[in-house]
């Protein structure tokens, strides 16, 4: 059974990312009308999880990994299998406060 996998991505970028990838993989073996119609059926449920129920900004990160099946020239998502991983982005002053908290920790000194 193929896998589509987009790899890290920004949550910003998950539905282009996932048409890419299954455009690339079903190319040649089914109709490009049936690719858009199955990424369509796919992204709405990723829109759904990503967007509506986890809340994440366009800056985070996620992977997004599902099997699928072509029968009769359409494609059948697996969504028992669907993978949705999610790493939330920190902001940059907030990881700079930590940093400087941390090294006058250790170091002994207090960061300007």
């Amino acid at each position: 059974m193929p896998t589509l996998n987009t790899g890290l991505i920004i949550a910003g970028a998950y539905a282009d990312k996932s048409r890419r990838v299954l455009m690339a993989q079903v190319k040649g073996k089914v109709d490009p009308k049936e690719a858009v119609r199955a990424v369509g059926e796919l992204n709405k449920v990723l829109f759904e999880v990503i967007v509506n129920n986890l809340r994440l900004d366009k800056g985070d990160v996620v992977r997004v990994v599902i099997d699928y099946d072509v029968r009769d020239g359409q494609i059948k998502w697996n969504f028992d299998a669907l993978r949705v991983e999610a790493f939330k982005r920190v902001p940059s002053k907030e990881v700079d406060e930590k940093v400087r908290e941390v090294s006058a920790r250790i170091f002994g000194f207090k960061s300007a």
